[in-house]
């Protein structure tokens, strides 16, 4: 009986710790971040591309209207602890790419000439998408690999 009693209570130790924890399986944050993503990617490609500089603002627009609450979504999931730091930083980085897109569609609201708040906003995203992408790709999660 002594020998068991050690057992018995790192077992009970595992099965509380177990209880508190709320976090997503793998394969269901998978199922799940996948499913947001790939509706988000259907519903940005489904924005009208401007065709001249003037509907460069409103694309931009849409744009943040579709992301903004994707990424509101994905941070609602709490992944399993052991991809949970990566998959955080993740979705700080498309965080980060939203408010990015956001702040430049100002600048045009503004009065800022559109072309140029376009290159600053392709150059600035790049390395931010770069970094955004190695993780969505480590976590396996593609769908929300961004083009």
């Amino acid at each position: 009986m002594r020998r068991a009693l050690p057992l018995l209570a790192l077992l009970l130790a595992v099965a509380l710790a177990a209880c508190g924890d709320d976090s997503l399986t793998a394969a269901q944050l998978h199922d799940r971040a996948s499913a947001i993503c790939a509706r988000t990617a259907a519903a940005t490609d489904r924005i009208a591309v401007p065709n001249e500089p003037s509907q460069g603002g409103r694309f931009l627009n849409e744009g943040v209207a579709e992301l903004r609450p994707a990424v509101a979504e994905l941070h609602a999931l709490k992944a399993p602890k052991v991809v949970r730091e990566r998959y955080d930083r993740a979705v700080q980085l498309a965080g980060r790419e939203v408010a990015l897109i956001a702040r430049h569609q100002r600048a045009i609201a503004a009065g800022d000439d559109v072309i140029d708040t376009y290159r600053r906003l392709d150059a600035a995203l790049e390395p931010l998408l770069r970094q955004e992408n190695a993780y969505w790709q480590g976590l396996q999660l593609d769908a929300c690999v961004r083009r």
